[in-house]
């Protein structure tokens, strides 16, 4: 089994690697901060080509994201909602206190997924 990683720096505030394998979910590892639209466009990219691929099960590693407003927020959510509608999930792993707090703040943790690691974030697909 090989996993691929890539990494992919989007501007100075948000860079990201990807993992996959042909049998895993795909997880986007996000670092920095999520401000504007244009911060998430190359991940929202990046998420369309693995959907299309069939590859709908996403996991979003947070662990490295030191903030994230109500553009980061949207971003997650229309990312969960694509993948929703194409049979697929999207879970969160590594959330750090300050995006769990958002999370909580607007109820948005009653919706998404959460799990501590990105391992049984990958594990939680194969139930």
């Amino acid at each position: 089994r090989s996993t691929f990683m890539h990494k992919k720096t989007i501007n100075m505030n948000l860079t990201y690697t990807t993992n996959s394998s042909e049998e895993d979910a795909v997880v986007f590892n996000l670092s920095g901060t999520i401000l504007t639209k244009e911060d998430s466009e190359k991940i929202a990219a990046e998420l369309d080509a693995n959907i299309e691929k069939g590859r709908n099960h996403i996991v979003f590693n947070l662990k490295e994201i030191e903030y994230m407003n109500s553009t980061g927020l949207n971003f997650v959510i229309s990312s969960f909602t694509k993948t929703r509608n194409t049979g697929g999930e999207l879970v969160i792993s590594s959330v750090s206190k300050k995006v769990e707090d958002l999370l909580v703040i607007t109820k948005l943790n009653t919706i998404f997924s959460t799990f501590a690691t990105v391992e049984e974030a990958q594990n939680s697909f194969s139930k």
